[in-house]
């Protein structure tokens, strides 16, 4: 507000990156319906960063990494949220955009 009042502004960006939801992706589970994995400790804690196709997702209780399938990089948030547990997410996939302003 006092740049303002002052007359001195900040170059404003053109384009704002956003990340735009494509895919829920949940908890790995036996034929019963049951929590058979979790996530890969390489993307614990990773929210915002690139996952590659290969790229570990989850470690299943028997100790097999589960490897990302998708066929492009995408880029997990809300990963290992317990809020979403009961909803079947381990996290959700977005793609990363850029947006012009105005």
């Amino acid at each position: 507000m006092e740049g303002f009042n002052l007359g001195v502004l900040p170059e404003l960006p053109q384009t704002v990156v956003v990340y735009q939801a494509i895919a829920s992706v949940d908890f790995p589970r036996d034929a019963q319906g049951e929590l058979s994995g979790a996530i890969h400790p390489a993307l614990q804690g990773r929210d915002y960063q690139a996952l590659n196709p290969g790229d570990p997702m989850f470690v299943t209780f028997e100790g097999d990494v589960i490897a990302f399938e998708g066929d492009r990089t995408v880029y997990p948030v809300f990963v290992n949220e317990a809020a979403y547990y009961e909803k079947g997410v381990a996290m959700v996939l977005t793609e990363r955009v850029s947006r012009a302003i105005g």
